[in-house]
């Protein structure tokens, strides 16, 4: 027997009843949701900020690299230079000893011809 004036207020306080107790429930689940979004949210940013830190370090990385290269790269334009100059010096001997044996046989050459013409007569 319900304490209410009447069966329709007996049901009614029943569903009133059932209602509160899924309303409880929905709180509750609400409540975790949300303590779970939060969390979310937060490794979201520490991941975001975790990817930040990362891609500052590959960017220094990546400058260090160039700086690195550039030096290198000066460093074997000056050797190149030096050896250039180095062959350079060479070729300039190796063509005054040519040129020198040239006019050396020229002269050879001339002080023969000039001694046959005079043998000759």
């Amino acid at each position: 027997m319900c304490m209410a004036n009447s069966e329709e207020g007996c049901i009614l306080k029943a569903q009133q009843n059932e209602l509160k107790e899924k309303v409880a429930q929905m709180d509750e689940r609400l409540t975790k949701v949300e303590g779970d979004v939060g969390k979310m949210r937060s490794e979201t940013q520490e991941g975001f900020k975790a990817g930040a830190a990362q891609m500052h370090a590959i960017n220094v990385a990546v400058t260090n690299l160039g700086h690195d290269f550039g030096e290198r790269m000066n460093g074997f334009d000056k050797r190149l230079v030096t050896e250039k100059e180095k062959w350079g010096e060479t070729f300039r001997w190796v063509v005054k000893v040519v040129v020198k044996l040239l006019i050396a046989g020229c002269a050879v050459a001339m002080g023969v011809t000039a001694v046959q013409q005079f043998m000759k007569n």
